[in-house]
This record gives C-alpha cells, sequence and structure tokens, in this order.
C-alpha cells in the first residue's frame, strides 16, 4: 500500500510502498477514505520534542470502510462504514473505565490515516450512519477533541459571554459546541479577517481581530466581559493574551496545545481570580456524541472542509501548510489515484 511517511524534521513526509498490515484481536483493517489534516501533525513533525517517531505515517482523523477484522473484534464487521478514536489502550484501568484513553499506560497509537489503510482498535470504532458521509467522519475526532474541552468549562447559558482565540479547526469546533451547548454570545478572535466566514458558520455571533481597542470592542460585542475565553491558537503568547482577556472570576480553556516554552504572567491570573484549565483528547462517549449531533441534522461542521487532496498531493501541501496560511480543513483521500 501507499502510505505517506514522516521521515524526519526538516524533511517533507515521502511516499512509501508498505505492507498492509493485519488485524490482530480486537483490530480492523480499514481501507481510508478521508483523513483530515491537524495542525497537531505539523507540530508533531517540525523537530520539537513531542515529534513523532520517525518512519511513521501521521494522520488521526480520519474515517474509512472495513476491509478485515481480527480476533475478538465485536461487533464491527466487514462493510461497515466507521470512523474511530486513534488510539489503542487496555479498557480495565481506572484511566479507562473514566473514558480517558489516553492517560492508559498502555495507549499505543493507531495514527496512519496519511495511507491507504491503516488498522484501528474495534473497542474504539463507531459505525457511520448513512446520513453521513466519509469526510464527516473525519470531522469527528476534531469535533470531540473541542467537545471534551466545552464540556470541562460546566454548564453554559443564556448568560454566558465567550470568546475563542484562533478561528482554525479547534477554535472553530468550539464556537460550534459553545453556542450548541447554551452560551448566550460567542465571539471570535483572530489576527486577520482570513476565517471570517467559517467562523459565522460555526456559530460564532462576531468576529475581531487582534487591536490596541480588542478589550473594549469585546467587552461592547459580548454585553461585557467574556467569563471565558478558550485559547485555540496553539502560539506562544496566546495564553496570556486569553488571561488578559477574560473577566474577573472567568475561566481560560486552553485547547491549542503551544509546544514551545510559552511564559505567563501567574499575578495576573491570580489577582483575576480565574480558573486555567486544559483539555486533551477526548473519549468514546465523545466520539459518539459528535456522530449522534452530526446525525441528527447538525450539519454546520461541514463548514470546516476546504478542499481535497490525493496522497500523492500530500507531502507538498502539508508543507505549505506550515506557514499557517490555509484556510478551514484540508482533507486527504487516499483513495484518488
Amino acid at each position: 500500500m501507499k502510505a505517506a511517511i514522516f521521515v524526519q524534521a526538516g524533511q517533507p513526509l515521502a511516499i512509501e510502498d508498505r505492507p498492509i498490515p493485519r488485524p490482530g484481536p480486537h483490530q480492523a483493517l480499514i481501507r481510508v477514505h478521508r483523513c483530515g489534516i491537524c495542525g497537531s501533525d505539523l507540530h508533531m513533525t517540525s523537530g520539537s520534542p513531542f515529534d513523532m517517531p520517525c518512519g511513521t505515517a501521521p494522520g488521526h482523523e480520519y474515517a474509512g470502510d472495513v476491509v478485515e477484522v481480527g480476533p475478538e473484534a465485536g461487533p464491527i464487521r466487514v462493510g461497515d462504514r466507521v470512523t474511530a478514536l486513534p488510539m489503542s489502550a487496555c479498557g480495565d484501568c481506572p484511566t479507562c473505565r473514566a473514558d480517558r484513553p489516553l492517560h492508559c499506560t498502555a495507549l499505543q497509537s493507531m495514527a496512519g490515516g496519511y495511507g491507504e489503510y491503516t488498522l484501528i482498535d474495534t473497542r474504539k470504532a463507531i459505525r457511520l450512519p448513512d446520513t453521513l458521509t466519509y469526510a464527516d467522519g473525519a470531522l469527528v475526532e476534531p469535533l470531540a477533541s473541542a467537545l471534551r474541552g466545552v464540556q470541562r468549562l460546566g454548564p453554559l447559558g443564556p448568560d454566558s459571554r465567550v470568546a475563542i482565540l484562533g478561528p482554525g479547526a479547534i477554535g472553530a469546533s468550539a464556537a460550534f459546541w459553545a453556542r450548541r451547548l447554551g452560551a448566550g454570545r460567542v465571539a471570535m478572535i483572530a489576527r486577520s479577517r482570513r476565517n471570517e466566514d467559517l467562523a459565522a458558520a460555526m456559530g460564532a455571533d462576531g468576529f475581531l481581530t487582534v487591536n490596541d481597542d480588542l478589550p473594549q470592542q469585546l467587552e461592547q460585542m459580548l454585553g461585557g466581559a467574556p467569563d471565558i475565553v478558550i485559547e485555540g491558537a496553539g502560539s506562544s503568547g496566546a495564553i496570556q493574551q486569553s488571561i488578559n482577556l477574560v473577566g474577573n472570576g472567568g475561566t481560560v480553556l486552553s485547547l491549542g496545545g503551544c509546544i514551545q516554552p510559552d511564559p505567563i504572567m501567574p499575578a495576573i491570573a491570580m489577582f483575576k481570580d480565574i480558573r486555567l484549565q486544559f483539555s486533551v483528547a477526548y473519549g468514546l462517549a465523545d466520539f459518539i456524541q459528535c456522530v449522534d449531533t452530526l446525525d441528527a441534522g447538525a450539519l454546520e461542521p461541514r463548514a470546516l472542509v476546504g478542499e481535497t487532496i490525493s496522497l500523492a498531493a500530500l507531502p507538498a501541501r502539508f508543507e505549505a501548510m506550515r506557514s499557517g496560511s490555509h484556510v478551514a480543513k484540508v482533507m486527504v483521500d487516499p483513495t484518488i489515484i
């Protein structure tokens, strides 16, 4: 099979021939039909301490159809259209029982969506309803990541004022869930107006660019200082900017995942009496809720999808995206010849 392989930092992904893997217990082999390019893939191939192992195929936002199942595959069958958590865990430890598989000591990555085929853990797989496309299925992973973070904020209501820093896929997904879970006002903040239409489609009431008058403009748009600021930029300085913008007694939720040292001024956060919350990944329940929400007709997240490219076009497109100039989500379709 063909797969895009991370060779080493500083080099583009390489399209290589790899053996088609065989599924083991609790596993299935899927033919990948869509895989989103995630900002974390760019981060984890950039020469940081968080780089993935060289020689592996990235890609964790995928959907496809099952072509082979291993022993103890459970109810998943050949022919099923599925998405899945891109990880395998023991299923029995306290963190697994709490639906936090990312923290299982037996965790194994099940990435590989940048290839024609990849393995999934059938215990972490969800069948796609007929109403959903493969592209919808590939959106479930970023939606689930944002969902878990927004849910950790606690109940939202008509008086909730939410500001989101960074209108990329994670920030736009956070806007979708903040609106859907009851927030009264949602504002998006960015360095440029490039993703303004996307933010509106995903539920933001207004869009502001970073400037000297931002705090005043934000309060005017929201009807007061934000109770919640969601950091979705993933860049140095974004957490401190969020601390500066949030109202007294509010909450800053960091979803961006900056991989560089990022100093903050704790005294400002302390004297504002705010809560600083981080969130990462998701559990099976989050994936199920995302699939059910899309299936029920909440299809605004389709606005996330921009262009769809072939596997052969991926290395060049991947490198071009390092500049941050892309709009919306780029999808890879490995079935395109």
